[in-house]
């Protein structure tokens, strides 16, 4: 009893702690301070950390670097929303408040690398709401969302953005990166109230217990240096890039700490008033405690330290920055415990403090552990059906990935977001983007086709309400680029010219009034009537010459039709040749026209000789075969072998409509050639009455003059025509362009430059979409729809010349989604090496696979039963999802503390009864009821202690580990492994054999 193992070296330390008590606490108390003031705190290393939440090779992070490096300048990590609004409706001095923050945003280099400039007119109406109210400006800074070192910027944006606002502009900076950062400035917040209402429950649980002032001021001061000492090693760790600290590891790291370093003490002063009620003096006392629960305290801290670095194998800055704080600084409260300890027990032993006290617990814990060992199997089903039950609920659980959840509405972030909300389009700052690199420029008719078609193709998703490109800037397609406008367009044009003809219309009623005169001046109609016999001639021979080439075109129609081939290249010459055929016989139709008119309504001598009727007789018949024959068989012929050329019709349908066209004309060319040779036989006759004509033809010259030089124009603007409707029929005969056509000179427009700017990078080969989702971005609706919306772009693109262009998504939904599959893969990581870590500790000190085994299913069955708890208090009563955090955070804290209790009453029936007899387990049962309970009490406490923080995250985890160890303490260690124990007896212990008995007695056996 109260004896040391003289050749220990445990023992060798303890009784060196014990003796130079003073010493050794003197020696923490100036490591502590030195550490502190030599290293910088704990909040400060985090800041200056660069660790995103999402990995920097995570697609949707690859995405944004890549979007930067297209649209902004290369050295933004995250984007942040500065949000404006003016109730009453912006005023000029709102539009130079944007352009000043944008001058001085871009002076802070260390933090700002992009900000929106508004001066831009189409920029500035796209950044600013319809009714005029609100407007947006999109900043960049270099550190990556969920960085401790984004705390610093963003705080810098939201400094200058408030110190420039006018009055009466409400202004919040907000976005994704923003959101992060007010979650971890009210976490930051929430440690120092979390860490105060912590102590004061510690504080008044252990008076409650011990019922003295000495003992919770030795427990208090031993928490209080371990806490202290082990956040200055984690910061000097992260000081010296040993591992990456952030917010979040503070606090976590402050509640852990609080409860094991508590649990660590509370077990020691267990063993110390065990040894005392022995009458074993203090100092020995203190001794045999350090020496005989050492090695618990040792393999508890070990199982923590272990299943914590496990989190450092996860790709998540929010588990790897935590686990390795969080095992540092057990392990410096371990030495601070086994140390300090003892010696304060020492030191106060000698004056009389920190001395039991009489407790009715052992008859408690004795009782239960008889009614344990009277009836086993009902124990065992009594433990075992509620957290089976509990446990069943597991699937139930709805992890959320909204970072804007643990906020409060009154959080800066939130408010920007409702403010876009009132005057913007759903998730206006929350888009989708949808990047398309190619090795190429993009900017040319065919492929911006190309990107409208994939922007279509997105625009019928379910989820989606709007979707903005370059070929659709606001929202809905350009409608200058459709078929049917350049079709439109080119109306336009030939109506302007026809306008042009009209102008001429007075030029034409002089020659009608000129051609009156020439009844009296047809003297010199003589000298030129030969010239006109000859023209004429040559008018016949030409006019012959064209109705053979329609007997060839006819013979070639007809062989078409019999023996088709590829005509594409063809018939689309042919279509255009007969366009102009067409074209021009218009005009000669038209001028023809007006001759005769005059001829017939303004002559009238004609009308009196004979010859001069005959004449206009032929001329009519010219003009009519023109007009009723040759031009519509031209047209017809020409439509025909139009659609040959766009495939939109039967070849054999369109060789037949080309041979019925020709055939026309070339009726039209025989009828044409009879009358011209009639026009030119009677011509000769005219010579000897023409003497007054020549003083007519002066005052017809002028008209014919002016409407000659409208021709010029004419010509112009159907040769203009004639060039845009055949570059629209060849880029429209393209059927993947789905009816899209964008002319080149669009591209040249100073409006459509600017707004292209917005989607397609400098250098042309990198567009992008911007798809606004009608659901909730930070949704899984939204996540789930980020892959759907780069497979529909993909495959758009297949079989087209972008085939092979790269496609990626970013946005928020896709950064959650991303979030989604680290924090699932990081969890299967953590739990896999956390339970073989955990495992190998339990076998190394217990020797025997049974008995670890057994321990390691029940700490999984309590895990399961904790988050079944927290499913039924936050998803099914308060109607609240869990954060995606809970999960992993929960289950290494729970699998390691929970194996620790289990393990420190475990090895104490192995002490107590080796041979696996009833007796021995219900001394080690009730032996440790009362430190185990009270442990994990305390350790429950203090993470529940976490809800006092106004963070839901960090309440949601205090919450669910609290549960967890709750169910622990009263249910698995006091009910389920008791009952496994007497029922497995000695086969608990296998592989190990049974101890020989010997003299030694059970109660000097160390626990």
């Amino acid at each position: 009893m109260g004896k040391l193992p003289e050749g220990s070296r445990v023992a060798g330390y303890a009784r060196f702690v014990v003796r130079r008590a003073g010493w050794v606490v003197a020696f923490w108390l100036v490591v502590t301070g030195v550490m502190n003031v030599a290293v910088p705190q704990l909040e400060v290393i985090a800041g200056q950390d660069s660790s995103p939440m999402v990995p920097t090779d995570a697609p949707s992070m690859v995405a944004v670097q890549e979007m930067d490096e297209a649209f902004g300048n290369g050295g933004s990590e995250s984007f942040i929303v500065v949000a404006m609004e003016r109730t009453a409706g912006l005023t000029r001095t709102d539009l130079d408040y944007a352009a000043t923050l944008h001058d001085e945003l871009l002076k802070d280099k260390d933090d700002v690398t992009f900000v929106q400039d508004v001066r831009d007119p189409a920029l500035r109406k796209a950044l600013t709401s319809e009714d005029r109210q609100a407007r947006y400006l999109l900043v960049g800074i270099t550190g990556a969302t969920g960085a401790p070192a984004s705390l610093r910027q963003v705080e810098a944006v939201r400094d200058i953005a408030g110190e420039f606002a006018p009055d009466g502009l409400t202004v919040a900076v907000t976005g994704p990166t923003a959101t992060v950062v007010d979650l971890t400035v009210e976490t930051e917040h929430s440690v120092g109230r979390i860490t105060i209402v912590t102590i004061v429950l510690i504080g008044l649980i252990l008076l409650l217990i011990y019922r003295s002032l000495a003992v919770p001021l030795i427990i208090l001061f031993v928490v209080g240096v371990g806490l202290g000492l082990g956040r200055a090693v984690v910061a000097w760790c992260g000081w010296q890039d040993f591992f990456a600290v952030s917010t979040f590891s503070g606090s976590f790291l402050t509640a852990i700490v609080l409860g094991a370093g508590t649990d660590y003490a509370v077990f020691l002063v267990a063993r110390y008033h065990e040894q005392r009620r022995e009458g074993v003096e203090p100092a020995r006392a203190a001794a045999v405690a350090a020496t005989r629960i050492g090695g618990v305290v040792a393999g508890s801290a070990v199982t923590v330290v272990l299943a914590t670095l496990c989190m450092a194998l996860a790709s998540l800055g929010f588990f790897n920055t935590t686990g390795p704080a969080v095992a540092v600084s057990i392990a410096v409260n371990l030495f601070v415990s086994l140390t300090l300890t003892p010696a304060l027990l020492a030191l106060a032993g000698k004056r009389g403090w920190a001395e039991p006290r009489a407790s009715s617990t052992g008859a408690f814990w004795q009782r239960v552990a008889g009614l344990v060992a009277a009836h086993p199997v009902r124990t065992l089903a009594a433990s075992t059906i509620p957290l089976a039950l509990l446990a069943a609920l597991f699937p139930l659980v709805d992890l959320s990935y909204d970072i804007r959840d643990p906020l409060s509405e009154e959080a800066e972030s939130n408010r920007g977001y409702a403010l876009l909300a009132r005057h913007f389009p759903v998730n206006e700052v929350l888009p989708d983007y949808v990047l398309v690199q190619a090795d190429h420029d993009l900017r040319n008719t065919r492929d911006l086709a190309l990107i409208e078609r994939a922007a279509a193709a997105v625009e019928q998703h379910k989820g989606v309400a709007l979707v903005r490109t370059i070929t659709r800037p606001l929202g809905e397609p350009i409608t200058q680029a459709s078929v049917a406008h350049q079709s439109g367009l080119v109306g336009e044009r030939l109506g302007r010219a026809k306008d042009r003809i009209a102008d001429g219309a007075d030029g034409a009623q002089q020659l009608a009034d000129g051609a009156g005169q020439l009844d009296d001046g047809a003297s010199q109609l003589a000298d030129g009537a030969g010239t006109a016999v000859d023209g004429a001639d040559r008018i016949a021979t030409s006019t012959a010459r064209l109705s053979r080439g329609m007997t060839q075109l006819l013979d070639g129609a007809d062989a078409a039709v019999s023996g088709t081939g590829d005509l594409r290249t063809g018939a689309r010459e042919l279509a255009t040749g007969l366009t102009t055929a067409a074209d021009q016989v218009q005009l000669a139709v038209d001028g023809l026209g007006l001759v005769y008119d005059a001829l017939a309504t303004k002559s009238l001598t004609c009308g009196l000789d004979p010859a001069c009727r005959q004449a206009r007789t032929g001329l009519k018949q010219i003009w009519e075969a023109q007009r009723d024959q040759l031009l519509p068989g031209l047209r017809a012929a020409s439509r025909g072998a139009r659609a040959l050329a766009r495939g939109t019709g039967d070849l054999q349908t369109g060789l037949r409509q080309l041979k019925r066209g020709i055939a026309q004309a070339r009726a039209g060319t025989e009828q044409l050639t009879t009358g011209q040779q009639l026009f030119a036989d009677r011509l000769g006759d005219l010579a000897t009455g023409a003497d007054q004509l020549a003083d007519g033809a002066n005052q017809v010259a002028g008209g014919t003059e002016e409407v000659a030089s409208s021709l010029p124009e004419l010509e112009a603007g159907l040769a203009d025509a004639a060039r845009h409707l055949t570059a629209t029929g060849e880029a429209a005969d393209d059927p993947t362009t789905g009816g899209f056509y964008l002319p080149p000179s669009a591209l040249r427009n100073q409006d459509f430059a600017a707004a292209g700017r917005l989607f397609v990078s400098e250098d042309g080969r990198t567009a992008r979409i911007a798809v606004l989702g009608n659901t909730d971005a930070f949704g899984p609706e939204a996540s789930a729809r980020s892959t759907e919306l780069r497979d529909l772009v993909e495959q758009s693109f297949n079989g087209t010349g972008l085939d092979d262009a790269t496609v990626l998504v970013t946005g928020m939904p896709s950064s959650n989604l991303d979030l989604q599959h680290y924090s699932q893969s990081d969890l299967e990581l953590i739990a896999a090496s956390a339970l073989l870590a955990v495992f190998l500790v339990l076998l190394l000190l217990l020797r025997s696979l049974v008995a670890s085994f057994v321990l390691m299913a029940t700490v999984v069955l309590s895990y399961a039963a904790a988050i079944g708890v927290s499913i039924l208090v936050w998803q099914i009563g308060l109607g609240i999802q869990l954060d995606w955090t809970v999960a992993a955070i929960a289950f290494v804290i729970l699998v390691a503390v929970g194996a620790d209790y289990n393990l420190l009453l475990t090895k104490r029936i192995h002490e107590e009864a080796p041979d696996g007899s009833v007796a021995g387990i219900v001394r080690a049962t009730a032996a440790t009821g009362g430190v185990i309970t009270t442990a994990g009490v305390i350790f429950a406490v203090s993470m529940a202690a976490m809800l006092a923080g106004r963070v839901t995250t960090i309440g949601q985890v205090g919450f669910t580990i609290a549960a967890g160890l709750l169910l622990d303490t009263f249910i698995v260690r006091s009910l389920l492994v008791p009952a496994l124990a007497t029922l497995l007896g000695q086969r608990l212990w296998w592989p190990q054999r049974p101890p020989t008995p010997s003299g030694s007695s059970a109660a000097d056996s160390p626990s």
